[in-house]
């Protein structure tokens, strides 16, 4: 398999995919804002003249309320297949040498007193650091660099090769690993993400992503009700107190 060849495929894939996306984001939140128009009109006739019932309000509410999430769907493929293309990018440019300048130097590293580092160039602006490390973590980088700064056991580095291979072929694997982390970057304090990973796993009620939703759309129900005329204000707050509790 040719490696350009391969990333060069998958680049133009991941902008085809992002284009489509880009397309949906736009129509949908086009229907998001004609859906809002709609529910500030049909409010006038209920709240204002009273002409209509405060059911019909619902209906344009709840094709709001339809659009926002699938729009936050479309939103969240659309970041993705765009951090994808960043990874292809940047392996088409390291592929074709031209990747100086475009990554994480590792300058806070550099030791003008080590042995080797500045002969070697291991860190700076086009440093082997730089074209090497594609981590999303100041733990990551830290490991990178304690890894060139100072020789591993031979049996380490028989392992590390070992890995090499297995990980070679997964590009896929190794697509998501670098889509999910480029949220996260190398600002993320480690000693902080260390104690959130050996913190006690916070658990929610059962069937929280369903209650949640149920109790806002209760919240909403119950305020148009009341603006209506239709009931008082006592379901209202008694629907915000158990949202807020």
């Amino acid at each position: 398999m040719n490696p350009l060849a391969e990333y060069q495929t998958r680049l133009e894939d991941r902008r085809r995919t992002s284009e489509q996306l880009t397309r949906q984001f736009h129509r949908i939140g086009n229907a998001r804002l004609a859906a809002g128009f709609a529910a500030v009109a049909v409010a006038f006739f209920v709240f204002g003249e009273v002409w209509i019932s405060v059911w019909w309000l619902l209906l344009p509410l709840s094709i709001f309320a339809a659009l926002v999430v699938v729009h936050a769907r479309v939103v969240e493929r659309l970041q993705r297949s765009q951090r994808a293309i960043q990874f292809y990018e940047r392996g088409v440019a390291r592929l074709e040498d031209q990747w100086m300048g475009s990554g994480e130097s590792g300058e806070r590293f550099r030791d003008p007193a080590h042995v080797y580092a500045e002969d070697l160039d291991l860190f700076g602006k086009g440093s082997l650091f730089e074209l090497l490390s594609t981590a999303r973590t100041r733990a990551g980088e830290d490991a990178l660099a304690r890894w060139l700064l100072a020789p591993a056991a031979s049996d380490e580095v028989a392992a590390r090769h070992l890995a090499v291979q297995e990980l070679r072929p997964l590009l896929d694997l190794r697509e998501d690993l670098a889509v999910l982390g480029s949220a996260v970057r190398s600002s993320l304090d480690p000693d902080a993400a260390a104690a959130w990973g050996e913190a006690p796993e916070v658990r929610f009620p059962a069937g929280a992503r369903y209650i949640a939703p149920l109790l806002a759309a209760a919240v909403i129900v119950c305020f148009s009700l009341y603006m209506a005329g239709v009931w008082n204000r006592t379901p209202f707050l008694a629907a915000l107190l158990v949202v807020l509790a």
